[in-house]
């Protein structure tokens, strides 16, 4: 799927089934009308969980969890009804219904650890994904998933509403309201809001508009208005400082781009090493974590068919979970379940592999459980299948 902003298109077009044929009337449906009966309900259960997704307060309080679970675990049971069918030929990335589903019933797991910030930040990678289908298909008609009267009625925050245009894509309206809390705000103010809030400007500056000169004029003006707590200012202005450079690759043309020329730029800038991707001149600030993500994904959008592309997606699966999650809507499983299914032969497959487990023990081993459910364990094992996995002994 296309992806031209800061989450991965995932490619949840529906097929109709013996039970999405029928309502609780036993109502028959066309193909099409089923489909959009399932996916309205699906998108109203959603709506009823907006205020919490806009709020990680909200989110985590003990008093909410109760009718969070309900919703998400309805959510989780309406998708696994549901058959992926390759109705849009489209580039790049385009997963299955059943990844869909895993990162959902993920996210009910960390939900039911009472690990409800790492819950959020699934369930908003998934919401991200599922907005970018419906934003970038040929179905672009489709209402929205949050109307601006529904954000509006809604008793949170500017800041909190903000969170809801930006995860459905609403950019402009996201970054007026951001702007509007950051020059509100006071050196006294709450840090992890206002740092949170620079940072989804950031990823807008570079991922979305790629603009370096504009998003250092944003950050100066900030500066300049000296707002921020000493730490909040040392960040900015680093940013303000990395801006003012040349991006990694001045003047990239993603469909121009010679797979040649790629591959000469992975070289330059990325290196196998445990810590992540090294950059020989960068020394890897986050802006630079960014340009390098944007630059190696637009290539592989435009060439997926490329030689280089289970690397590239290793990487970016890497970047991915090397930015902080929560600030990114972190889709790194995506990619590397990408990495696999389409890369089984080649060696990154492995690898792939290997990362995927790792953020598998995170969702599901803990002290009280020391293995994984029998579906994982079903699910590694297929995988291990396809790519011809060999065990480490």
């Amino acid at each position: 799927m296309k992806f031209t902003s800061c989450g991965v298109g995932l490619l949840i077009l529906i097929s109709s089934t013996s039970v999405l044929a029928q309502s609780k009337t036993k109502k028959q449906f066309h193909p099409d009308t089923a489909v959009r009966h399932r996916m309205n309900t699906i998108s109203g259960t959603i709506r009823e969980l907006g205020p919490y997704i806009a709020s990680e307060q909200e989110f985590v309080k003990e008093k909410n969890k109760q009718y969070i679970q309900k919703h998400l675990s309805e959510l989780t049971d309406l998708f696994k009804n549901l058959k992926a069918h390759p109705i849009i030929a489209t580039q790049g990335l385009s997963m299955n219904q059943a990844v869909m589903t895993e990162q959902l019933q993920q996210t009910v797991n960390l939900f039911k650890s009472d690990k409800r910030s790492q819950a959020r930040a699934k369930f908003t990678a998934a919401l991200n994904l599922c907005v970018g289908c419906h934003t970038q298909s040929p179905g672009q008609g489709l209402s929205k998933l949050f109307q601006d009267k529904d954000i509006e009625k809604m008793k949170i925050s500017n800041y909190e509403k903000a969170e809801l245009y930006f995860i459905t894509r609403d950019y402009n309206k996201a970054m007026e309201l951001y702007d509007q809390f950051l020059m509100k705000s006071k050196k006294t103010d709450d840090d992890e809001f206002i740092f949170k809030t620079l940072e989804r400007q950031l990823i807008y500056f570079v991922k979305i508009r790629k603009d370096f000169a504009m998003g250092k004029a944003q950050f100066d003006k900030y500066l300049k208005a000296n707002i921020f707590n000493e730490k909040i200012t040392e960040e900015v202005s680093e940013w303000s400082r990395t801006l003012a450079k040349k991006p990694l690759w001045e003047n990239f043309s993603p469909e121009n781009a010679k797979e040649e020329e790629m591959e000469k730029f992975m070289r330059g800038f990325i290196a196998d090493d445990e810590e992540g991707p090294i950059f020989t001149v960068t020394n890897s600030s986050e802006v630079y974590d960014l340009n390098l993500s944007s630059i190696l994904l637009d290539y592989y959008n435009a060439h997926p068919d490329s030689k280089l592309g289970g690397r590239i997606l290793y990487w970016l699966a890497i970047l991915d979970k090397r930015i902080n999650d929560e600030l990114f809507f972190s889709v790194g499983d995506f990619y590397l379940l990408a990495c696999m299914e389409k890369y089984s032969k080649d060696p990154v497959a492995s690898e792939c592999f290997d990362s995927y487990q790792e953020d598998l023990e995170m969702n599901y081993i803990s002290k009280e459980k020391k293995t994984f459910p029998p579906e994982i364990i079903e699910r590694l094992n297929n995988l291990k299948k396809m790519i011809n996995y060999k065990d480490i002994e």
